[in-house]
C-alpha cells in the first residue's frame, strides 16, 4: 500500500530568487493547505534560494540544468523529458504547482485516488473562450464539448508511471515534441489514436472540478457555484471574478 508520503509530492517550479506579491501569496497558500505533503522546489542549479529555505524549512530543493529555465521553450523541454519524471519516481504522483496557481482546499489524495495519468484545468487555445461571462456558461460548455481541450499544465496532477510510459512510447515512434508541454499529454494523446490507450485523462466536466483557468465565471456556473480544488492564472483571466475568493493582500 502506498503511504501518504510516497503517494504524492507537490513540485513548485521556481526560476528566480525574487517573487511578486502574488507569487508569495500563492506559495504561502500552498504551504498552508498542502504543507503536510512533501513540497519540492524545482529550480535552476545555479539559483541560490537559501532565503526561501529559511522561510520554509520543510521544503526541499531539486536542481536541474540552468538551461531549462531560460524561457518557455526550454521549460517545455524539461517538462517533456523522461529524466525530469525519473527524478520523482519515489512518488506515485506529482502535483505541478506554478506560482500563478492558488489552492482552495486539500483534496489531493482524493484526486490521486481517481487514477488519472494527467489532469489540469480544461481550457481552449482560442481567445474567444478566455473570458466567457457567467450568463454564457452554456456557450463555454458547448465549446469544451466540441473542441479538443487542453488540460493546462501550470496546475496539474501527473502520475509518474503513466507519464514515463507515455513518453517512452511517444519518443520511440514520433519526432521530438516542440510545442507546449501540456498539449503533448492531452491534445496529442487524443489526436494520435495509438497513443490514446497510454494516457488516462478525465472528461472536461470532471477536470473543471479539479481546477479553473480560462473563463472562471462561466466555469463557476458549470460547477453549480462550487470552487474547484485550485485555480491557475487567476491574475490573467478575470481577476475581478477571483477577487471574491482570493484576498490579494492576505
Amino acid at each position: 500500500m502506498t503511504d501518504s508520503r510516497s503517494l504524492v509530492a507537490v513540485v513548485i517550479p521556481v526560476y528566480q530568487s525574487t517573487m511578486t506579491d502574488a507569487e508569495e501569496m500563492s506559495l504561502k497558500q500552498c504551504m498552508t493547505i498542502l504543507g503536510n505533503y512533501p513540497v519540492i522546489i524545482a529550480k535552476p542549479a545555479g539559483l541560490d534560494l537559501s532565503a526561501l529555505q529559511k522561510k520554509y524549512s520543510t521544503v526541499t530543493f531539486q536542481s536541474f540544468d540552468d538551461n531549462f529555465f531560460t524561457g518557455i521553450d526550454t521549460y517545455n523541454r524539461l517538462m517533456t523529458s523522461i529524466d525530469f519524471y525519473k527524478t520523482f519516481t519515489a512518488y506515485e504522483y506529482i502535483l505541478i504547482y506554478q506560482l500563478d496557481a492558488f489552492v482552495f482546499r486539500d483534496e489531493l489524495k482524493e484526486w490521486c485516488a481517481k487514477g488519472y495519468d494527467y489532469i489540469g484545468a480544461p481550457s481552449l487555445h482560442q481567445p474567444d473562450f478566455d473570458t466567457i461571462p457567467a450568463e454564457s456558461a452554456k456557450v463555454f460548455a458547448h465549446a469544451l464539448s466540441t473542441h479538443r481541450v487542453v488540460l493546462n499544465g501550470g496546475l496539474s496532477l501527473r502520475r509518474i508511471p503513466g507519464i514515463l510510459r507515455y513518453l517512452k512510447i511517444y519518443n520511440t515512434f514520433y519526432p521530438a515534441w516542440k510545442g507546449n508541454e501540456d498539449m503533448l499529454f492531452c491534445q496529442e494523446a487524443t489526436r494520435l489514436k495509438p497513443m490514446k490507450i497510454f494516457m488516462k485523462l478525465p472528461k472536461w466536466q470532471e477536470a473543471l472540478r479539479f481546477a479553473f483557468e480560462k473563463s472562471p465565471a462561466a466555469s463557476y456556473e458549470l460547477t453549480n457555484h462550487r470552487l474547484p480544488f485550485a485555480c491557475h492564472a487567476w491574475e490573467r483571466y478575470e481577476p475581478s471574478f477571483w477577487s471574491r475568493f482570493i484576498a490579494v493582500n492576505q
